[in-house]
């Protein structure tokens, strides 16, 4: 899930390609087929010209406030118009799926949170994915046709639903652009969610639950590991009356209509935010999780309460029934909370708000994704000369006064990181198929973040494709657990190099006084 062509690119790498970029998703992001480089050793250069380590770039904001909670949320429409011109290439699943209609409307949603002197904004877009390149525009949109609105740090996250438009190029034919108009009307639109979210912050008070669904999450590769939480944020008036928003964070791709799906939607993210707005009111705001691996409803298998039989697969009927017990499970969680006063349920008005974040440069050693720079196959963001790309981590984190605990943090993943990564139970002893033997296994960032309430929020300022433990790293037979093929994840990955760069990150952005 790489950028195109636009900026300063060190020519000789790309030389080195192996294969075209038409190899595509056949499993939610991307298909099997076609040989697979090999990767290198840990500490050589993956590819000519490139640098043998990863680099982190410390430039990025921080920020602290504290004392009353204020909070805003809008939302704007960003479904594509099919009325005329080419319909646009739907996102996931392989090739050749051209829009046909419209089942539900895509959004930007936004939420809005001051607390004194620091403010954040979070904007979550109903894409595949959105590159780092074009968030940046989004916030000196804001900056230059909103200058009222003083967010410190804008976060733009996309929920990943395969029943989208493609604006990353991977599933949109050769020679076929994307198109620019539709993606300058995204980023404006969010601009101005954004905006009307600052217009209508007012005093506020937050509460948090979790509902454990593993029942609801299915994992396509080995070893199993699933982030089975739901989170739910509810942002009230601060004399309780309404319901400003509430923001979810759950770990299962949104792909439960499959590939036969011809309709633009939101998939089940949107029936769950339906199902939120129907019973508390106020925007609902819906974030991916660790959602690498691959984790999906798809396979879950879902029954009908009302009638014991099984829900078919890739449909309408399982994505509503899907949206329908994700909600309803974080609603009764939140009731249960609020009636008993007791655990899992803080209702603050007043907190610490600490935000940090941090640039860095990712290494790219996909050589399918170089070519897909080269041909400007793919949607153009910049590339430096040493072969990287400009991407961004941030942590947030909300205290209450005279907690050693943090009450909440929301860690800001650009990409699709694998659960492992997050929770643990990193492949151990490693399997001798693995690509690199005796690479040591990354700290998981959940134990890191050290709060009550965890949200990792996937593809957010950013859409690097999985990322993978460097140890579980399998491309090259022989090939892990006894198998005669890879598995899904690492052709749509930017390389091995990357989780262990975005977990010293994040140690680096929390170790921070």
């Amino acid at each position: 899930m790489l950028g195109g062509l636009a900026g300063p690119v060190n020519l000789a790498p790309l030389a080195l390609v192996l294969l075209a970029l038409s190899a595509l998703a056949s499993s939610g992001c991307a298909a099997h087929g076609g040989p697979r480089p090999g990767p290198t050793a840990p500490g050589t250069n993956a590819t000519a010209g490139r640098p043998a380590a990863a680099r982190a770039s410390t430039a990025g904001v921080s920020l602290t406030g504290q004392g009353p909670i204020r909070a805003g949320a809008a939302w704007r429409v960003i479904t594509p118009d099919l009325s005329s011109g080419t319909p646009p290439r739907m996102a996931g699943f392989g090739q050749g799926r051209d829009a046909t209609g419209v089942h539900d409307d895509l959004y930007a949603r936004a939420l809005v949170i001051e607390v004194g002197e620091a403010s954040i904004a979070l904007v979550a877009l109903d894409l595949i994915g959105f590159f780092h390149d074009d968030v940046v525009r989004i916030r000196e949109e804001i900056k230059a046709r909103h200058p009222e609105v003083g967010a410190g740090y804008v976060m733009v996250c996309s929920t990943h639903t395969h029943a989208g438009p493609d604006l990353i190029g991977l599933w949109t034919p050769a020679g076929v652009p994307l198109d620019p108009d539709y993606v300058a009307r995204v980023r404006s639109e969010a601009a101005d969610a954004v905006a009307e979210a600052w217009r209508a912050r007012r005093p506020a008070r937050l509460s948090f639950v979790s509902a454990r669904l593993p029942e609801l999450v299915h994992d396509s590769r080995l070893p199993e590991v699933i982030d089975p939480t739901a989170v739910l944020m509810k942002a009230d008036s601060a004399d309780g009356r309404d319901t400003i928003a509430t923001l979810v964070n759950f770990a299962s791709h949104p792909e439960s209509l499959g590939r036969g799906n011809t309709l633009l939607s939101s998939d089940y993210p949107g029936w769950t935010r339906h199902v939120l707005e129907e019973e508390f009111g106020g925007v609902a705001i819906f974030t991916s999780g660790a959602i690498g691996g691959l984790l999906t409803p798809l396979g879950v298998g879902l029954t009908d309460p009302a009638n014991g039989e099984a829900i078919p697969e890739k449909s309408f009927t399982l994505m509503q029934a899907y949206g329908d017990r994700l909600a309803r499970a974080l609603i009764a969680a939140w009731r249960a909370s609020a009636e008993e006063n007791g655990e899992g349920s803080s209702f603050v008005d007043r907190v610490n708000l600490d935000v940090r974040s941090s640039g860095l440069r990712v290494p790219l050693d996909n050589p399918r994704f170089i070519r897909g720079l080269s041909e400007g196959r793919i949607r153009p963001r910049e590339v430096g000369e040493d072969g990287t790309l400009k991407s961004e981590e941030a942590v947030v984190t909300l205290r209450t006064n005279g907690s050693k605990e943090p009450l909440a943090r929301l860690a800001c993943v650009p990409g699709e990181i694998y659960p492992e990564l997050v929770l643990g139970g990193i492949q151990d002893p490693q399997d001798p198929g693995a690509d690199f033997p005796g690479a040591p296994a990354e700290r998981p960032l959940g134990p890191m973040l050290g709060s009550r309430h965890r949200l990792v929020v996937s593809l957010c300022n950013d859409e690097l494709g999985y990322i993978i433990p460097m140890s579980e790293w399998d491309e090259k037979p022989p090939f892990a657990y006894g198998r005669d093929s890879p598995q899904y994840g690492e052709m749509n990955s930017v390389g091995p190099r990357v989780a262990p760069l975005v977990l010293r990150t994040f140690e680096d952005l929390l170790s921070r006084p």
